[in-house]
């Protein structure tokens, strides 16, 4: 009894797990540079929680330091924002939403929605750069099909010249 009740608590852990993914359409590369208002590589200087309009939603901006423009003409310091973040006891967390850290440098793929610049394809559209590569963490994401999502992981300089060939198609 006690084995079959160890398991079922295993099995509604695992299940909790998968049901907590965000449900995505799949972007690969060429979709992510064609579709992008902008494509920045720059440094995360900043961020700040706040609540939204409608005190429905935690948002946060992150304020990013534009060190080279790969697509658009961002100004050179711009803000993403994201939805959720922690305002004193309260915490929203969006499964698949990409996070930032003061001076992590990054790649990020970029759209409007509204008033906001966004990261496009959430997780799928932001890229940490670390020793001379870039990867992007999609955890939480999972696409219509019930595939999970697959982090790409590139040298940076391939990964430049790969979006640039991809934009001059």
């Amino acid at each position: 009894m006690k084995r079959n009740i160890f398991w079922a608590f295993v099995l509604s852990l695992v299940a909790a797990a998968l049901a907590r993914a965000t449900t995505v359409q799949p972007l690969a590369l060429e979709e992510l540079a064609k579709k992008a208002h902008h494509i920045v590589a720059g440094k995360v200087r900043d961020s700040r929680t706040y609540w939204s309009d409608n005190r429905k939603l935690i948002l946060t901006n992150y304020t990013i330091e534009v060190d080279e423009s790969i697509k658009g003409r961002p100004p050179k310091t711009f803000e993403l924002t994201t939805i959720g973040g922690k305002i004193g006891d309260l915490e929203l967390q969006v499964s698949g939403m990409p996070s930032f850290a003061k001076d992590e440098n990054v790649v990020v793929f970029t759209e409007s929605s509204g008033p906001y610049e966004v990261v496009m394809g959430l997780g799928q559209g932001k890229f940490t750069v670390e020793n001379g590569e870039v990867f992007n963490e999609v955890n939480g994401l999972s696409f219509p099909d019930g595939r999970p999502a697959k982090p790409m992981r590139f040298p940076i300089q391939t990964f430049k010249r790969q979006i640039r060939t991809i934009l001059t198609r």
